[in-house]
């Protein structure tokens, strides 16, 4: 399993200094094909016996990377409209200098719309996931949320402002390329055109193996409020009449902060698909 660090508080800390009710398109990948497949080659190496086996029930042997992809694909199916809103949620901005432990607290007492929102969702299919009373095809649809929406929360402009539809009305330019904010921390920021997933993830595995056991069990509001508390970091770039230019000093800053949450996704993945699947014993 996940190895366990002394100082896991001092890890997120270090991760996140780094840096210093509207609907997303649906052509919006949060952090794209790339970053899911990513994150679930990392989170299948530490699945316990039992969560491996009835992901391959559920799945009929569907690697989890493209599994993680379904959730996006049905965005334009008509018959999927209700679930666009459960890949993100709308939160208002925290006071200036607020921390980690304010934002927690703002997330915790926050009204979550009837529609649902991110956290919603993934309380609602883990439950499912985790009930093998269900119908299969109930879990096996839940699986493909799950899978999907806990990587979806980790990226920073998935708690987003409504204001300006999670950065997707953020004009930002990246050399001679002009895309949305939120296009660029889907896909752009990580620098990685032409690499594979599973090297990706043999980039990112010394990473993983270093998140703390405790942080890899937090629950998914503080998965929220760290990437809330992101929120002036992401927006730190001057800001233009037009398209702001995102400097080399903001994209290096971005890929580093990007690739930590993808890392903290991946632990968390695992650690939610084990609860949910793994018995007593395999735990």
């Amino acid at each position: 399993m996940i190895r366990r660090l002394k100082n896991g508080t001092a890890w997120l800390a270090a991760a996140l200094l780094c840096a210093a009710a509207a609907v997303l398109p649906a052509e919006v990948l949060a952090f794209g094909a790339l970053g899911h497949r990513t994150s679930a080659l990392l989170a299948e190496r530490h699945l316990c016996p039992a969560a491996r086996s009835e992901i391959a029930d559920l799945s009929d042997g569907q690697p989890l990377g493209e599994l993680a992809l379904w959730a996006d694909k049905i965005r334009d199916d008509p018959a999927w409209e209700r679930a666009v809103p459960w890949h993100y949620i709308n939160f208002p901005d925290l006071p200036p200098g607020a921390g980690l432990e304010q934002a927690r607290a703002a997330i915790d007492a926050f009204h979550h719309p009837p529609e649902g929102d991110v956290l919603t969702a993934i309380a609602r299919f883990t439950a499912t996931l985790a009930d093998d009373s269900l119908p299969r095809a109930e879990r096996a649809e839940a699986l493909r949320f799950v899978v999907h929406f806990v990587v979806d929360v980790h990226q920073p402009v998935h708690v987003s402002r409504a204001s300006d539809g999670g950065g997707t009305e953020v004009e930002v330019q990246v050399g001679d390329d002009v895309r949305s904010l939120h296009g660029f921390w889907d896909t752009t920021v990580f620098n990685r055109r032409g690499v594979a997933p599973e090297q990706f993830a043999r980039e990112l595995d010394a990473a993983f193996e270093a998140v703390p056991d405790a942080r890899a069990h937090d629950p998914p509001a503080q998965w929220a409020a760290e990437s809330l508390v992101l929120r002036p970091t992401v927006y730190s770039f001057a800001r233009a009449q037009g398209p702001s230019v995102l400097d080399d000093a903001y994209r290096s800053m971005a890929q580093r902060v990007a690739e930590q949450r993808l890392v903290l996704a991946a632990a968390r993945l695992a650690a939610t698909l084990n609860g949910a699947l793994c018995t007593a014993t395999a735990r």
